[in-house]
């Protein structure tokens, strides 16, 4: 729960300023405008160390740095000290950590190359604005009131939802039974906006459990569009024990013995990013926004580049990526189809024909990078691109693997670049691994039952790929599909997915003449399609930004 939770938290971030849910950036909150009730709940160092706060100690901005209120420390190696203030009776009260954290209210003594510090339920501590990156705030404001704690899942979800409504344009809910009730694990399908664009994806299902012999799942459309869900089947993979199986995106199950994180992780600028993607924890890396300009004419890709240990003669590796689109890139898709007007049908006509205007959005998109990253790995020629990744989501980032080629690779260090469009992209945890896939057991179910919200029976929709599928024209729809727990495989651990295939129409007025201004420049001008959506996301922001208060 806490992945996919602060998964949301972070992708709100993106959306939402002044006047509702807020996580910003500390340049964005500067202390002349910050207001007093702010609540710091969660704190972003620039090194991507995440530090979570109790919503009955929240942080607070004073000057330029950050105070918080934290677990006590019982003791801080000398060696670990910058500076330290002791009173008249020796006692230190003040100690300053050569990571810049300010300790104070303290009454420790030094002991052993060490300061000691008494039994006590918390201490205050500060940082230096100038190395947190983002912090959390905790903000009621009128009507529209979120609490973004990372954690809070329940408390929050009301204010999420209305946000899912207000934002979110595409692709079903999947909610997994856990004995208890249902859990929101998947969305899939994310993007594909036709028939000519349907897909299948495996999305793992962390939270579905047996419940007297059946696994159960709820398919929803909480947005305005029409789902056409193709096939829903239940995947149940068993493998050894200790071993983490990932899915490719053609639905081929590979196993990670021993994922290693990256060295070193930086991005244009020189800046460490390494604490944002070295663990899957939630906490993601993305563009920051208050450094790109549409009008600069300058170029609106940030470029990662990534660091890992490669054994000698390797010649192919696993790579684990772990990241998903935007909310924004989610709603640019409405956008963006909102520039055809009144001739959004013939487009999609063509698109649904696979020919000419398929194979140039799929070159386009593969040039652009906006859903799809290219995996440029640096060889003696230069950067070559041997791969790519799929975005989805965005409200869960699942994991996928991709093979990679290094045959041409010398050298024992294996570098990565990715050059994610501004806006488009959150990047939680990269990993290699370079052991070989291990058997495992893969059994695919069809469902036992499938009901809709009406009522109709839809097993043979759900069973296979054919064209034949559940359709859902109205938010609200939902289905709910249970699956026969199949027989487990001796001293094996199982991992569960499903298998879903579908697209869907997102109901809009096709109005208008078509923009073949704008549209003409997304085919004919690298990154233009990014700085239109810049643009449009700036002005967003100043629409719906809510006044600061009188102070």
């Amino acid at each position: 729960m806490f992945k996919k939770t602060s998964s949301v938290v972070t992708l709100l971030a993106f959306l939402l300023f002044e006047g509702a849910c807020v996580i910003h950036r500390v340049e964005d909150i500067p202390v002349k405008s910050a207001a007093a009730k702010d609540e710091i709940v969660g704190v972003v160092k620039t090194s991507g160390e995440y530090i979570q706060l109790s919503k009955d100690a929240p942080g607070r901005i004073e000057g330029d740095r950050l105070f918080l209120r934290t677990t006590p420390l019982r003791s801080v190696e000398m060696v670990d000290v910058k500076s330290f203030k002791q009173n008249e009776k020796g006692m230190v009260y003040e100690i300053t950590t050569k990571d810049g954290v300010v300790f104070q209210n303290l009454e420790g003594r030094m002991e052993d190359g060490k300061i000691v510090l008494p039994p006590q339920k918390y201490q205050y501590s500060s940082i230096p604005l100038s190395e947190v990156d983002m912090v959390q705030v905790r903000r009621v404001n009128g009507s529209m009131t979120f609490l973004a704690t990372v954690g809070g899942f329940l408390g929050v979800i009301g204010g999420l939802y209305l946000i899912i409504l207000l934002t979110k344009q595409s692709c079903p809910f999947i909610y997994s039974y856990d004995g208890n009730g249902y859990t929101f694990d998947a969305e899939p399908y994310g993007g594909a906006t036709s028939r000519g664009l349907k897909r299948t994806e495996w999305s793992a299902l962390e939270h579905l459990k047996p419940v007297r012999g059946e696994y159960r799942l709820r398919i929803t459309n909480e947005v305005d569009e029409t789902q056409h869900t193709d096939e829903l089947k239940l995947v149940a993979v068993d493998h050894p024990l200790g071993l983490q199986v990932v899915p490719d995106e053609s639905g081929v199950f590979h196993t990670f013995a021993f994922p290693q994180p990256p060295l070193s992780a930086r991005d244009q600028n020189g800046r460490d990013i390494l604490g944002y993607v070295r663990a899957n924890d939630g906490i993601f890396w993305q563009t920051r926004l208050s450094e790109k300009d549409p009008e600069s004419g300058g170029d609106l890709k940030d470029e990662l580049f990534f660091e890992f240990p490669k054994p000698a003669g390797a010649r192919q590796v696993k790579l684990l990526f772990n990241g998903c689109s935007t909310l924004w890139a989610s709603q640019m898709v409405r956008r963006f189809l909102g520039l055809y007007g009144d001739g959004l049908k013939d487009y999609y006509a063509a698109i649904d024909a696979q020919g000419p205007a398929y194979r140039s959005l799929t070159n386009w998109n593969l040039r652009e990078e906006l859903y799809r990253l290219q995996v440029r790995v640096e060889t003696p020629a230069g950067w070559t691109s041997l791969g790519t990744v799929v975005g989805g989501g965005p409200f869960v980032a699942a994991n996928r693997a991709y093979i990679l080629d290094l045959t041409n690779i010398p050298g024992d260090t294996l570098r990565l670049k990715l050059t994610p469009p501004a806006g488009f992209w959150m990047i939680n945890h990269l990993a290699v691994d370079y052991s070989a896939d291990v058997p495992v057991r893969t059994i695919e179910l069809e469902p036992a039952q499938a009901v809709d919200s009406r009522g109709r029976d839809i097993r043979d929709e759900l069973a296979r790929a054919d064209d034949v599928s559940y359709d859902a024209p109205s938010k609200g729809d939902s289905a709910d599909v249970t699956f026969m727990v199949p027989t487990q495989a001796p001293e094996t651990a199982r991992s569960l997915f499903c298998k879903v295939s579908g697209y869907y129409d997102i109901h809009m007025e096709a109005t208008g003449k078509p923009r073949l201004d704008i549209l003409g420049k997304f085919r004919t001008e690298p990154g233009a399609a990014a700085r239109y959506a810049l643009r449009e996301y700036l002005k967003w922001k100043a629409e719906h930004a809510a006044p600061q208060p009188v102070r």
